[in-house]
C-alpha cells in the first residue's frame, strides 16, 4: 500500500452500506467546478470501500483526477476500484441513430459497472458526461432519454449517480421547459456555483432562478450586440445615403452641363457644317438667277443640297439611331463604329457574334453604353485602337470596349466602384442604364488601356436583334 493511500481522508465516510444513493445533477459554470463536484461525489464511496465509474470527456480527465487525489484518494485506491473512460466513445457505443438504444446502454455500461466491482459487490458513485455531449449537440430529448434510462439502471444496480451540464447550455428562454424536465429526472439538484449550500426544494428553485437570470443575462447581451450591429448598419446606411445624395447633386449639375454642351456642340456641328453648306447653296443659287441656263450651276446646287441632307441624316441618327428599330443593335453599332473611326482617325474593330438576341428594352441602352464608350476613348483615352465586341451567353449579352490608351488613375477608379463618384456623368450614366435592366458593369483599367464591360439579361421571351420582315 502506497502512502498516499493512507493520506488523511477529507471526512470521515460512512461504510459502503450505509450511503445514500442518489441521481443527482449539477450545473456549473467552469471546468473546475465540474472536477470539484465530480472528486466531492465519487470520494466518500471510495473512501468507503466502494468503486467509481467516471465517464467523462478526455478534456475533463485530468482535471477530475487530480480532484480526486487532493480529496485523499491515493493512487492505488484509484487504480483498483475507480474506472474512467472516454463519455463521447461510450456514447457513441449505444447511440441508435438520433435516440440511444435501451439495450445497448444497459450492455454498455453493465460492462463498465462489472469491471468496477473487482472480487466483490460493493456500491458505485457514477458519473456521466454524456447527456451533456448530447444536449451541446442538439439533441435534447435524446438527453432527458438518457437521463431515464441511467434511472432505470439505477433501480436495478447499487448505484449513485451523478449528471452535470453547463449552465450555459440553458442561455434561451425556451429553454426552461426542458431543464425542469432535467431537473425532475433527478433525485437532488445542485445549483451552479455561486449560491449559498443547500439542498431539497431550496436548490432546485436556486437553479431555476439561475437558469432564468442565465437566459435573461444571454437575451440582454443578444440585445445589446444587435443594437450595436444596428446602430453600425444605420451608420454605414446614413455615410451611403449622403454619398449617394452628393453623388446625384453632382450627376444632376453634370446633366444640366452636359446637356448645355450637347447643346453647344449642335449648334456648333450646324454652324460650322450645315450653315457653311447653306452659305454656299445661297451663293450659287444668286449665281445661278444670273445664269439660269447654266447646267453646272445646278449641278453645283443639288450637290450642296445632297451634303446638308446627309449631315442632317448623321446629326440626326447620333441623337436617335432609327437603324435600331429597323435593322436592329448589331446593325446599328456596325454603322456607329464605322462612322466614329472615319470621324475620329481611331482604328476600330467590331466583331459580333451570328443572331445575338438584345431585348428590346435593351437595345438603345447598349447603344448608348457603346456611344458614350467611344466617347470616352477620343475625349481622354489617347488611343490610337479600340476593339468592340458582343456575344451571347444562355442568359445574357454581353458588350466589350476595350482601348489601348493611356487608362483611368487608380485612386479615380476605386472611388467610383466605391461610391460611384469621381468620374463624369458618362460613366455613370453607363452603370445606372445597365443596373436599370437588371444587368451588371465593369470597369478595368491600367497602364495598357480600359475596358468598359457590361451584360444585360435575356428574358426567354425576348426577341431576337435581326431586322424585322417586310409586312
Amino acid at each position: 500500500m502506497s502512502a498516499a493511500d493512507v493520506a488523511q481522508p477529507f471526512h470521515s465516510p460512512p461504510a459502503a452500506a450505509t450511503l445514500q444513493l442518489q441521481h443527482r445533477v449539477k450545473f456549473y459554470r467552469s471546468d473546475a467546478a465540474l472536477a470539484r463536484s465530480v472528486a466531492e461525489h465519487v470520494a466518500p464511496l471510495l473512501q468507503a470501500g466502494g468503486s467509481a465509474l467516471i465517464l467523462a470527456t478526455v478534456a475533463h480527465h485530468q482535471p477530475i483526477l487530480s480532484e480526486i487525489c487532493g480529496l485523499g484518494i491515493g493512487p492505488g485506491t484509484l487504480q483498483e476500484r475507480c474506472v474512467i473512460a472516454d463519455a463521447a466513445a461510450t456514447l457513441s457505443s449505444f447511440m441508435y441513430g438520433e435516440r440511444p438504444d435501451p439495450v445497448r446502454f444497459a450492455s454498455s455500461i453493465t460492462e463498465l459497472l462489472d469491471r468496477t466491482r473487482a472480487a466483490k459487490q460493493t456500491p458505485v458513485a457514477a458519473f456521466g458526461e454524456m447527456v451533456s455531449i448530447l444536449w451541446s449537440q442538439g439533441k435534447r430529448e435524446a438527453a432527458v432519454q438518457l437521463e431515464q434510462l441511467w434511472g432505470e439502471l439505477q433501480r436495478e444496480r447499487s448505484l449513485s449517480l451523478l449528471c452535470a451540464y453547463p449552465m450555459q447550455a440553458f442561455s434561451r428562454d425556451e429553454d426552461h421547459e426542458l431543464f425542469s424536465r432535467i431537473c425532475s429526472q433527478h433525485s437532488a439538484v445542485m445549483p451552479a456555483e455561486g449560491a449559498f449550500s443547500c439542498d431539497g426544494e431550496t436548490a432546485r428553485e436556486i437553479a431555476r432562478l439561475q437558469q432564468h437570470a442565465e437566459a435573461l443575462a444571454c437575451e440582454v447581451e443578444a440585445r445589446k450586440t444587435a443594437e450595436e450591429k444596428l446602430r453600425r448598419a444605420h451608420a454605414e446606411l446614413e455615410t451611403i445615403v449622403e454619398q449617394r445624395t452628393k453623388a446625384l447633386r453632382s450627376l444632376s449639375l453634370q446633366v444640366l452641363k452636359l446637356q448645355d454642351l450637347e447643346r453647344r456642340r449642335i449648334a456648333r456641328e450646324l454652324h460650322d457644317s450645315l450653315g457653311q453648306e447653306f452659305v454656299g447653296l445661297r451663293v450659287i443659287l444668286n449665281l445661278a438667277r444670273r445664269a439660269p441656263r447654266d447646267a453646272q450651276l445646278w449641278d453645283d446646287c443639288d450637290q450642296v443640297l445632297e451634303r446638308c441632307i446627309t449631315e442632317v441624316r448623321t446629326l440626326s441618327y447620333l441623337l436617335h439611331p432609327p437603324m435600331i428599330e429597323e435593322a436592329g443593335f448589331v446593325a446599328a453599332a456596325s454603322w456607329y463604329v464605322e462612322d466614329f473611326s472615319r470621324r475620329s482617325g481611331i482604328k476600330v474593330s467590331f466583331q459580333a457574334g451570328e443572331n445575338v438576341k438584345v431585348p428590346d428594352g435593351a437595345q438603345l441602352v447598349l447603344f448608348r453604353v457603346l456611344q458614350e464608350s467611344l466617347m470616352n476613348v477620343y475625349r481622354h483615352a489617347h488611343a490610337s485602337r479600340v476593339r468592340v465586341e458582343v456575344w451571347e451567353e444562355p442568359d445574357r449579352v454581353n458588350l466589350e470596349v476595350a482601348d489601348n490608351g493611356c487608362g483611368i488613375p487608380r485612386e479615380r477608379l476605386a472611388r467610383f466602384n466605391r461610391d460611384g463618384t469621381g468620374m463624369g456623368v458618362g460613366l455613370t450614366g453607363i452603370r445606372e442604364r445597365v443596373r436599370d435592366l437588371g444587368g451588371t458593369s465593369e470597369i478595368i483599367s491600367g497602364r495598357r488601356g480600359t475596358t468598359v464591360r457590361v451584360a444585360v439579361p435575356v428574358p426567354k421571351d425576348s426577341i431576337h436583334d435581326v431586322p424585322p420582315e417586310a409586312s
